[in-house]
């Protein structure tokens, strides 16, 4: 009886030693004993945020056309206005002799193709008139192909169409404006003289008809987007046997002199002073930072107190960073929808983008971060983008160095410089739209 009472007891002692035996976890190249690391995980780190102003960027060659004005109870009133060049077919194509001499003008006009972007009430009808420019299009310095967004050119002071015009953003209806008729009738009496020089290259022709200027009335509360397909076409009349009705296509010539002039009102707005600050705390603007680029704003978050995770009890290494940008309740919903993607990208004092914050995906290559937006429809406290800032984080609590690098969140190109969906975000003070940089370290007992 003795032994087998021996005998039981070492089996219980044998049990208990190998349930208490630490699981080695390894951090690095480091191996550590479980029973003296812990896991932990904190969100005492506030971002701080602020509104940057963007002075200019460019527009050109965006593939977009961009109409109208809105005012933004917070981005201000923001007027597009759109600039291209036209250039008649090929010479060759288009004249037909004699028989062409004898052709009747019908009518001239203007297509546009809405590409079912746009900012404001499209119940609505929004005015729009087309002026010729008075000066040729030129970008800064002769450069080839950048037009910005702040450039303009003179126009004629008497517009050759206008119209109001009623967007319906879901429809694939194409948009025609009448021109002037006596324009018509001077460009079909080029095509009717044979010894006409304007018709006969692009160059030329653009020395007869610098470009278009597409603008609209002080009273618009609607921008929308459309294609770069814009065609001026002239309608004539070909006698024969039977009449035939015909026409010829003016289209657009050069898609780095296609670009869109943007202005921005902010005087109303708490935004008033950021062109002349060119940087707004978000302590001062009701706490919650701006992005709109299109409209000069972009919302910049940094982590001053980051290294103060090294203080942290018994700190040994993070193992993981998320920040989860929460866009603040009540500024976004059908009329005024959320960014469907938002980068990170890196930026020092000077407010530059940088290179964008990427991720490592499943097979080792970096993916961009675009903060998969989930959307909380029943109350809105859900509503986020998320982000995995682990290598940013252990770069920066690295740098002993003080300084106003940071993070700058921002739409994917072109949607950044040619749409107006626009992001509200709120500091650590912000109840309606608390951002939150979540760190969980490992921790050596």
């Amino acid at each position: 009886m003795p032994v087998k009472r021996s005998f039981f007891f070492l089996i219980i002692f044998s049990v208990t030693c190998f349930a208490c035996k630490k699981v080695d976890i390894q951090f690095g190249d480091q191996f550590l004993d479980n029973g003296y690391t812990q896991v932990i995980k904190v969100d005492s780190f506030a971002a701080d945020i602020s509104t940057v102003y963007v002075d200019s960027f460019i527009t050109s060659g965006e593939g977009v056309t961009m109409i109208g004005a809105y005012t933004d109870p917070v981005f201000g009133q923001i007027t597009t206005n759109n600039y291209f060049e036209i250039i008649p077919p090929t010479y060759a194509n288009a004249y037909i002799a004699d028989s062409f001499r004898a052709t009747t003008f019908d009518s001239l006009v203007l297509i546009l193709k809405p590409d079912k972007s746009y900012l404001g009430d499209t119940t609505h009808t929004i005015h729009i008139n087309v002026n010729i420019l008075a000066q040729p299009i030129v970008p800064y310095d002769n450069s080839p192909s950048s037009l910005y967004n702040t450039q303009s050119f003179s126009i004629l002071p008497n517009a050759i169409g206008s119209k109001d015009v009623s967007v319906r953003p879901n429809a694939n209806d194409s948009i025609v404006i009448r021109l002037n008729d006596n324009l018509g009738q001077a460009l079909l009496k080029k095509f009717q003289d044979p010894n006409d020089a304007d018709i006969r290259t692009s160059d030329a022709f653009l020395q007869y008809l610098y470009g278009l200027r597409l603008s609209t009335g002080n009273n618009s509360q609607l921008i929308f987007g459309c294609k770069d397909s814009a065609i001026v076409r002239m309608y004539y009349k070909q006698p024969g046997l039977y009449t035939q009705n015909r026409s010829l296509d003016f289209t657009l010539a050069n898609a780095s002199h296609h670009f869109n002039n943007i202005t921005v009102d902010r005087s109303s707005t708490i935004l008033k002073n950021l062109a002349t600050a060119k940087e707004l705390n978000s302590s001062i603007t009701n706490n919650t930072a701006y992005t709109l680029y299109a409209a000069g704003a972009m919302a910049k978050i940094r982590f001053p107190t980051i290294r103060n995770v090294l203080k942290l009890p018994n700190y040994t290494k993070i193992l993981n960073a998320t920040l989860v940008v929460r866009p603040v309740r009540g500024t976004y919903g059908s009329s005024n929808t959320l960014p469907p993607q938002l980068r990170l990208s890196s930026t020092t004092q000077l407010n530059q983008i940088g290179s964008d914050l990427s991720a490592t995906a499943s097979d080792g290559s970096n993916v961009l971060q675009t903060g998969n937006l989930v959307i909380d429809n029943l109350y809105g406290e859900s509503t986020s983008y998320t982000y995995d800032l682990t290598k940013y984080i252990r770069a920066i609590i690295t740098d002993g160095t003080i300084n106003a690098n940071g993070l700058l969140l921002l739409p994917l190109s072109p949607a950044m410089e040619t749409q107006f969906k626009g992001v509200m975000i709120g500091n650590h003070n912000n109840t309606e739209g608390k951002m939150e940089l979540l760190i969980i370290y490992a921790s050596i007992q």
